[in-house]
């Protein structure tokens, strides 16, 4: 399918350079769903980030807020909980442990 942005953040340039990282490094099965990263002011929420899923499409939230690595982590972060949904893992220590830990092996990745 295919990935798409919305709402409010200024470099629409580098979400997509995250999400191809994802896609052809880290999960390309990716590809089979819709997944839109949308941008948002969560301060009031108290998160950078999170995911719904629905079918086979996923509504990404991303803070505005955030810094630039901690934008790149948020969204790698939110993508394996993505993958996470694909698979099947729905508890939920497990799944924030692999997206802590996932998010921190892809963003070096990606910037290194």
């Amino acid at each position: 399918m295919s990935v798409c942005f919305s709402g409010k953040y200024k470099d629409f340039n580098l979400a997509q350079e995250v999400y191809n990282y994802f896609e052809t490094k880290c999960y390309p099965d990716i590809v089979n769903y819709l997944v839109e990263l949308y941008h948002t002011d969560l301060s009031n929420d108290n998160v950078k980030g999170w995911q719904e899923q629905n079918d086979d499409e996923f509504l990404i939230h991303i803070d505005t807020n955030l810094s630039k690595d901690e934008y790149i982590k948020t969204i790698f972060h939110e993508l394996v909980h993505c993958t996470q949904d694909i698979r099947g893992l729905n508890d939920n220590d497990a799944r924030e442990n692999e997206a802590y830990e996932l998010e921190e092996v892809y963003y070096n990745g990606f910037v290194l």
